[in-house]
Order: C-alpha cells, then structure tokens, then sequence
C-alpha cells in the first residue's frame, strides 16, 4: 500500500537565500511583518458559558458560574484582539481569506482552553491543527501560501578585501530600459 503524499510537516524547509524559493515565493501572498494595524472585527462566537456540577443529598446539580464565565469570555477577547495585530491579520481581513475568521476564532476558544488545567492532550492537538489553518506556524503560512516580508531593506553582507564586487546585469538591464 503506498503512502505519504503532502503534509504540512513533510521534509525540510527551503533555504530562503537560494534561486529555487525565490522563485516559488514570486507567487506567495506576502504579509507585513509590522502586523496588522487596522480595525479589526468582534469575536463571532457566542458567550462561553462555564457551569458547575455539585452534588447533596437531593442529588446532582448543574449552575451557571457568572463571574467564571465573565473570566473566560474577557481571556477570548484578549487573545482574540492579540492575535489581530500578528501579521497574519492583515491576511484574515482580505476578501479572499475571510473564511478563516471564524477557524481564528475556533482557535481562540480552543487557546482559553488549553490554558485550563482541564484541557486534555486531544484539547492541545486540536489547537496545533487550527494554528496550522490559519497560518500561525512556519508549516502554516506555506500551506496557505502566505509569507512574512521584512519592512525594512535587508543589510549588506560585509565583504573582504579579496573579493572584487561586480555590478548586478539585472541592475545595469534595468537601467538601460528607462534611459
């Protein structure tokens, strides 16, 4: 029976620096790596409500846990509006990606959760598999397509004395076609 086939973890990353990811990235929907500055929407989900199970001698009882539902639902809208300022925001607020909003906001409760010391080991494995849909890990932002842009030039490389640097051909053909 064969197997494998695409993952999201599968063999090594590329090497950013070589011709091959350059251009592959061409096509790659590049995000700011100042993160997400805008607006950006409330929480879709429905308040969380935490209920507490007791038992007397009249038998089992369920209420409703105001002040520790308060508690979860302020934590959500915390790590809902964090989350909004990654890079990774920018991307969630485009026409062509608002689908995932809502799996953002799945992993936001699944988050709160799995701060708990209730959440269990399928609790933790089912918020590294919403982190990888929405593209908050490196396996993540290539299986969407996504890439992190530095805002800023990146430096030159020192060079020694014994190399002899040579003016770029792309360079001098682009400075050709304005004149």
């Amino acid at each position: 029976m064969p197997s494998g086939g695409a993952r999201a973890n599968a063999g090594r990353m590329p090497d950013p620096s070589s011709e091959a990811f350059q251009s592959r990235a061409q096509g790659l929907f590049a995000l700011p790596a100042a993160g997400y500055k805008r607006p950006h929407p409330k929480l879709p989900l429905p308040d969380y409500e935490v209920w507490r199970t007791y038992k007397d001698d009249d038998g089992i009882h369920r209420e409703l846990d105001a002040e520790a539902s308060e508690r979860w639902n302020r934590r959500e809208r915390e790590v809902w509006n964090d989350l909004w300022r990654y890079p990774q925001g920018y991307a969630w607020s485009r026409p062509q990606y608002l689908y995932l909003q809502h799996t953002v906001a799945l992993y936001v409760r699944q988050y709160v959760l799995c701060e708990t010391s209730d959440a269990r080991a399928a609790d933790r494995t089912t918020l590294c598999r919403y982190a990888d849909a929405i593209g908050l890990t490196p396996q993540g932002l290539r299986l969407n397509g996504w890439r992190i842009i530095a805002d800023e030039p990146p430096k030159r490389r020192r060079t020694s004395a014994k190399i002899v640097e040579f003016p770029d051909p792309r360079d001098e053909w682009a400075s050709l076609q304005h004149d």
